[in-house]
């Protein structure tokens, strides 16, 4: 009996602190981009994951890395968007700092912005000063 109410204890503790954490950070979770191409953002407590494909061209068919065509590898990586690090959030602006990046420049610099908002599982977000907008339904 003492095995069930300690582990009784343990899962109301471990449920009340992942309410907690959701409830303290809107953002935390899976979010799949609304849109003809794929992609996901993953936010936890302080990382962010950010992978998609970019554009309306589909990516080239080709049977392995080996047999692709430089052209069609070049294709690949203008269409891929990827992005993972660090970020905060102030009442409604994320910002963002890479630690990984398709391309170094991103590395290191500023960060991107966003005014981001959520109305009930979908995510609008808004790059600061650009003003461009990408929409994502949560997943989870």
């Amino acid at each position: 009996m003492k095995f069930v109410m300690t582990l009784l204890a343990v899962l109301v503790a471990a449920a009340t602190l992942s309410g907690q954490s959701s409830a303290g950070n809107p953002l935390a979770g899976a979010w799949k981009v609304d849109g003809p191409q794929p992609g996901l953002y993953i936010f936890t407590r302080g990382h962010y994951s950010f992978a998609r494909i970019q554009g309306d061209k589909p990516l080239p068919d080709y049977p392995s890395n080996d047999k692709a065509t430089e052209a069609d590898k070049a294709a690949v990586f203008d269409a891929l968007y990827l992005n993972t690090g660090t970020y905060t959030v102030t009442d409604n602006m994320l910002a963002t700092k890479a630690m990984v990046a398709k391309s170094k420049f991103a590395i290191g610099g500023a960060g991107n912005q966003y005014e981001f908002t959520i109305t009930g599982n979908a995510l609008v977000l808004t790059q600061k000063p650009s003003g461009a907008v990408l929409k994502l339904t949560r997943l989870e």
